[in-house]
C-alpha cells in the first residue's frame, strides 16, 4: 500500500548567501529531488506530484548530477563545471580535457560526471582528478537529449525529445563503446524530457517540463538484448515549466508520500518497480476506519504492521480458515463518501500469481460508505496452505487489473488459510460441477406468443451435497447465471423442492449471493410448515440489469452490442435441519420455474403476480399458483396438481401440440434470436416433442445458426 507520484517539501526553501568556507553538502543520499529551471529557481520535489515548492536562487544550472560519494550535487554553469552546495550556491571547477561543446545532458555516477554533446559525443569527467576523457564518439551522439541517466549498473540511459529511449554501451574503450538500442517509447506528442534519473531499484523516473507530465519505466534492463518500455503516468507537475535539469541520489529508492501499497509478495506485483498496485491516497474513497498511506511498498515478508497504523482494516473474514469447496463470508468496510468498486483476486493454485480471469473472485461490486456482507466460493482444487494470498482493491473506476496504477482508493492483501473440504460428505452435480444447463422460458403462459424461448435465459447448475456414509442430502446448491431476457415482462425465478417441506430448511444458516452481495431469506414463507419447500432467487429478475437495446432486451439481437457486458450471477446456498432421505421423485435439477414480479401486468387487467408460474412440461406448480389459469387461453393441462410431482402424475404447462413453456436443455444452449420461433431455429425439435421425446434427442445441438444468439464466449 504506497504511492507513487511527487510530493514536493512543505517547508519554505531559504536562499542565503554564504562564504564557500561555510559551505556545507547535502544530506547523505537525500530522496529529495532537486529540479533547476532555466530561470535562477529550483523546485524540490519528494515524489508526489500533486505538491511542492518553488525558491530562487543564484545562478542556473545544467547537466547536474547527485554524486554520493561526496554529497555534492555537479553539474553545469555558463558551460563550467561547477560544484553545487546545499545552499545552491556553487564553486567552479577547473577540468583537464574538457573540450567547449554545448552539453545538454548529464548525470553523476562513482565519482564521474558524464556529459553529452550532440554531434560531438560523451565525455566522463572524474571528479576525484579533475580530468575529462572522451567516452563516445560524435558518429554516436546525433540525438537530441535533454538530459540522460545513470542505471544503478552503470549503464547510460536517455529519453530522446523523439520519443526513442536510448541505450548506451560504454563498457570498453572510445573505438568500442557505441548506442546498444534505441527503441520507441510510444509517446505522442511535442516533448522536453529535460528531468531524467534512476532511483535504487532501477526505475526510470522521467519529467515531460513542457506538459509537467511525470512517467516511471519499471522494466528496462541493461543486460537484456530488447527493452521493456512499458511505463506509468503519474499526476502532473507545477512548476517544472523551463526547467533544466534534475540531480537526486540514485542510491535513494523513490519514495511515493500520498499513496497505497499491495503487502503480498513482489511475485504479485506489489513494488512500484513490479508495477505494483496502488492508489492514491484520500478520505474520498478508502477500505477501513481511516485512509493508509505508506511510503514504500512494503511486501511480505516486511508488511502491514511494520509502518505506523493499521494498514489492512477493511476486509475481515467471518471464519479463520477456509475450506475447499465451501462458501466464505467476508465483511468489506468502505469509508469515505464517493462510491466505489470492489474487485478481488484469490491465488488458489498458490503459484504466486493473481490470474486476473479464473482466481477473480469480485468483479467490480458497487459499494458505499458501511459495511457490506459478501460471498466469494472456494473452488474444491484449491490449494491447501496457511499462506494463500489474497488482493482486494476499492476504486472509482471499473475494471481495474490485480497489478497497476489505479485512481482514488485503496489497495489490501491479506494471506488466508484454506484447508481440506469435508471428506465426510460427496457432492453430486447437475449437469457438471464445471458445466451448466440452460433453462429457457415463455412468459406469456397461458397465451401462445411466438414461441421464441429467449423471453428469460438461464444458465442452471445445481449441487447435492449429500452423507457420504448414509446418502442423505444435507445442503444444495444452486448456481444461475442471466444468459438472455427477451420477455416484455418482469419475472421473478424461483424453485420448489417437491418432497421437502418447508419446516425441513435451516434458513439460518441458507443465504444467496447475487452479483456477490449477499441476501438473506431463501425460503417462501409456506402456508403450512409441510408444504413443499419453495426458494426464491428474486421476485424481479430485470432490477439486476440494464440493456440499452431495443426494448431493454438482453442478447436477443445479434445487431445490438450494448448488452454484451451486462452479467447477472447469482449462488444460492441451502442447508437443511438434519440431513434427510432423499424424496422419491426429486429431479437432479429440481423443479425451477418464473412467476410474474409484483405490480406487473404480464397481459392482464390486473397484476397476477405469484400467482402466475410457468414451469417445466409435466411439472407441479407450488401452493400459490392460481389453478384458474391452466386449461385457459392455450394452456391444456390435465394435471396440474400441487402433489403431482410428488406422484409422478403430471400433465402440465404445454399446448394441445404438447409444446411446453418452458425448457431444460442439460447444456450451453444458443437460445433463438428475437421473434424467432425455436420450431425453426431448432427444426429437429418438432419431431422430439410429437414422438414423447424418443427420437432427436440431441435436437438442441442442431441450430439454424442464422436464427440463434451466439454468444462470444462460444463462438
Amino acid at each position: 500500500m504506497k504511492s507513487h507520484i511527487f510530493a514536493l517539501t512543505a517547508f519554505l526553501l531559504l536562499i542565503f548567501y554564504v562564504d564557500m568556507v561555510n559551505a556545507k553538502p547535502f544530506s547523505s543520499c537525500p530522496h529529495i529531488g532537486y529540479l533547476f529551471h532555466q530561470s535562477e529557481n529550483v523546485t524540490l520535489i519528494n515524489v508526489d506530484g500533486r505538491t511542492n515548492h518553488q525558491g530562487s536562487i543564484t545562478g542556473t544550472y545544467d547537466a547536474v548530477g547527485f554524486n554520493d560519494t561526496d554529497n555534492y550535487i555537479y553539474g553545469l554553469q555558463n558551460n563550467n563545471v561547477v560544484r553545487i552546495h546545499n545552499t545552491f550556491a556553487s564553486e567552479e571547477i577547473e577540468i583537464a580535457n574538457l573540450p567547449e561543446h554545448n552539453f545538454t545532458a548529464g548525470d553523476v555516477h562513482n565519482d564521474q560526471l558524464y556529459l553529452y554533446a550532440k554531434s560531438e559525443g560523451i565525455w566522463a569527467v572524474d571528479l576525484a582528478t579533475k580530468t575529462a576523457a572522451q567516452i563516445l564518439k560524435a558518429e554516436h551522439a546525433s540525438y537530441n537529449l535533454s538530459d540522460l541517466a545513470i542505471h544503478p549498473t552503470g549503464t547510460l540511459y536517455a529519453l530522446g525529445n523523439s520519443k526513442n529511449i536510448h541505450r548506451f554501451d560504454l563498457s570498453g574503450t572510445l573505438e568500442e563503446n557505441h548506442l546498444a538500442l534505441s527503441v520507441s517509447s510510444g509517446l505522442k506528442g511535442v516533448r522536453d524530457f529535460s528531468s531524467q534519473f534512476f532511483d535504487a531499484d532501477g526505475m526510470f523516473f522521467v519529467i515531460d517540463s513542457l506538459s509537467g507530465e511525470a512517467l516511471f519505466f519499471h522494466s528496462l534492463s541493461p543486460s537484456s538484448s530488447m527493452e521493456d518500455v512499458s511505463y506509468s503516468a503519474l499526476s502532473n507537475f507545477e512548476n517544472v515549466a523551463n526547467t533544466s535539469d534534475i540531480a537526486r541520489c540514485n542510491q535513494a529508492p523513490l519514495t511515493l508520500k500520498g499513496y497505497d501499497f499491495g503487502d503480498a509478495p513482489n511475485s504479485y506485483g506489489t513494488s512500484l518497480l513490479s508495477n505494483g498496485a496502488r492508489h492514491r491516497v484520500s478520505s474520498r474513497l478508502f477500505l477501513g476506519l481511516e485512509p493508509d498511506a505508506d511510503l514504500l511498498a512494503q511486501h511480505f515478508p516486511l508488511f502491514d504492521d511494520n509502518e505506523t497504523g493499521n494498514d489492512d482494516q477493511g476486509i475481515t473474514f467471518t471464519t479463520a480458515t477456509l475450506s475447499q469447496g465451501s462458501t466464505a463470508f467476508l465483511n468489506a468496510t468502505v469509508g469515505g463518501f464517493a462510491n466505489g468498486h470492489l474487485s478481488g483476486w484469490v491465488d488458489w493454485n498458490n503459484d504466486g500469481y493473481f490470474d486476473s480471469g479464473d482466481e477473480k473472485v469480485l468483479d467490480n461490486i458497487p459499494l458505499n460508505e458501511g459495511s457490506h456482507t459478501l460471498t466469494i466460493d472456494v473452488p474444491m482444487d484449491a490449494s491447501i496452505s496457511d499462506a494463500i494470498w489474497s488482493r482486494f482493491r476499492i476504486n472509482e473506476q471499473l475494471n481495474i487489473s490485480p497489478t497497476g496504477e489505479g485512481g482514488i482508493g485503496e489497495v489490501e492483501d491479506y494471506p488466508l488459510s484454506v484447508t481440506g473440504f469435508d471428506t465426510q460428505e460427496s457432492y453430486v452435480w447437475f449437469p457438471s460441477q464445471g458445466g451448466f444447463a440452460t433453462l429457457a422460458f415463455e412468459d406469456r403462459w397461458p397465451f401462445q406468443d411466438d414461441y421464441d424461448f429467449n423471453d428469460v435465459v438461464l444458465k442452471y447448475r445445481v449441487g447435492h451435497i449429500q452423507e457420504t456414509m448414509t446418502g442423505k442430502l444435507s445442503k444444495l446448491t444452486i448456481d444461475i447465471e442471466l444468459q438472455s431476457y427477451g420477455g416484455g415482462y418482469n419475472n421473478g425465478f424461483g424453485i420448489k423442492l417437491d418432497g421437502i417441506p418447508s419446516s425441513r430448511i435451516d434458513t439460518a444458516n441458507s443465504f444467496i449471493i447475487i452479483n456477490n452481495k449477499h441476501h438473506d431469506g431463501v425460503l417462501e414463507m409456506p402456508v403450512d410448515p409441510e408444504d413443499d419447500a419453495v426458494l426464491i432467487f428474486t421476485s424481479s429478475l430485470k432490477q439486476y440489469f440494464s440493456s440499452d437495446c431495443d426494448n431493454g432486451f438482453l442478447r436477443v439481437d445479434p445487431n445490438c452490442e450494448l448488452d454484451m457486458n451486462e452479467r447477472v450471477t447469482a449462488s444460492m446456498k441451502v442447508s437443511f435441519n438434519t440431513p434427510i432421505a432423499y424424496p422419491e421423485h426429486l429431479h437432479p435439477y429440481l423443479n425451477p420455474f418464473i412467476f410474474a414480479a409484483p405490480n406487473d401486468n404480464h397481459g392482464f387487467d390486473s397484476p397476477p403476480s405469484r400467482g402466475l408460474e410457468i414451469h417445466l412440461k409435466n411439472f407441479s406448480p407450488t401452493i400459490k399458483a392460481d389453478q384458474n389459469l391452466f386449461t385457459s387461453e392455450h394452456d391444456r393441462s390435465s394435471n396440474p396438481s400441487i402433489n403431482c410431482g410428488v406422484e409422478n402424475s403430471c400433465e402440465s404447462y404445454q399446448n394441445e401440440n404438447g409444446i411446453p413453456f418452458a425448457i431444460l436443455v442439460p447444456s450451453n444452449w444458443k437460445s433463438p434470436i428475437e421473434g424467432k420461433s425455436i420450431l425453426s431455429a431448432y427444426p429437429g425439435i418438432e419431431d422430439y416433442i410429437s414422438n414423447d421425446e424418443e427420437v432427436d434427442k440431441v435436437w438442441f445441438s442442431q441450430p439454424d445458426a442464422s436464427k440463434v444468439y451466439s454468444l462470444t464466449d462460444e463462438e
